[in-house]
């Protein structure tokens, strides 16, 4: 077995931005909970899940977009594994269903490790859980939603609100005000960086039929859209911050200066001038700069 191609099928660049949002979560869930054999191990599941569900959306993507014939040789950005030829549509469908029932093992011993025979709680989770599977697989495969407009959606709940939200409830078993304030900034950010990929794809999207938001919205439209979706991120991650420092504390508007390195991204995108190619690096750099402020700031909402 090639281990090799599987890891870049994975796409492992992208898995820091999901994670942070999780762990963002779990630092207010464990803060809450405090420090146990049974919360590490709780916390180990959820991030494995997390990771599984971020892996399954980048093999669906990868077979979708193979399929659809969007992944062609004038596509801007690291070749993909079956762009490339490295493996055959058969085993990406294999890898989809490995890493699904993967997911769902994990997904699952994290539900009863969480909530023991607390059933409400447990069938709440099992719907959230199956929804990310299938919006993780139907993004590219199937609905094809992602081609219709309806990927940032997507993205701001799962990637925001459910994965902050969600991975504190499970280690809490509560629902703080600050966890969701931080998952709309987090949702905010998921999508500002899906904005970055479709502003660079856009000729290539529009060409082949792909119609995300910034083809709808024409080139024009979609960098103002990146202005509108930094600007709510910085405002969300301020409020987020004074609601939980009402004391005035300095260490919030500290915090909040860890959103400096993914609001120069975004000027540089929204630059008229910046279009395809000059964007690539960009994506990177967005996503480590998101990352980063889910990580120093879910810290700070936790533990300051």
């Amino acid at each position: 077995m090639n281990i090799k191609k599987w890891v870049v099928a994975a796409r492992l660049r992208t898995l820091p931005l999901s994670l942070s949002a999780v762990l963002a979560g779990c630092f207010m869930g464990v803060s809450k909970s405090g420090i146990s054999a049974m919360s590490l191990i709780l916390f180990i599941l959820i991030v494995m899940t997390a990771v599984l569900l971020q892996i399954l959306s980048n093999f669906a993507n990868d077979y979708g977009d193979a399929v659809s014939g969007v992944d062609s040789d004038n596509r801007i950005g690291p070749r993909r594994a079956l762009q490339n030829g490295d493996m055959t549509m058969s085993e990406m469908k294999k890898g989809i269903v490995a890493v699904t029932v993967m997911a769902l093992i994990t997904g699952t011993a994290s539900l009863f490790l969480a909530f023991g025979t607390d059933y409400v709680n447990i069938a709440v989770f099992v719907l959230l859980g199956a929804l990310s599977v299938i919006a993780a697989i139907t993004y590219t495969v199937g609905l094809v939603y992602g081609y219709k407009g309806l990927g940032d959606i997507s993205v701001f709940i799962f990637f925001g609100l459910v994965a902050v939200m969600g991975s504190s409830f499970m280690l809490s078993g509560n629902i703080s005000m600050e966890s969701i304030l931080w998952g709309i900034t987090a949702g905010f950010m998921a999508t500002l960086v899906l904005n970055v990929n479709n502003l660079r794809d856009y000729e290539s999207d529009r060409v082949n039929g792909k119609r995300s938001l910034v083809v709808m919205m024409g080139l024009k439209g979609g960098k103002i859209y990146h202005a509108l979706l930094i600007l709510s991120a910085l405002i969300s991650a301020l409020i987020c911050l004074i609601y939980h420092f009402s004391d005035g504390s300095m260490t919030g508007l500290s915090a909040w200066i860890s959103l400096i390195p993914i609001a120069i991204a975004s000027v540089y995108c929204i630059h008229p001038e910046h279009t395809g190619r000059e964007l690539d690096p960009m994506l990177k750099k967005t996503s480590i700069a998101a990352a980063l402020a889910n990580l120093v700031c879910g810290a700070v909402l936790a533990w300051c």
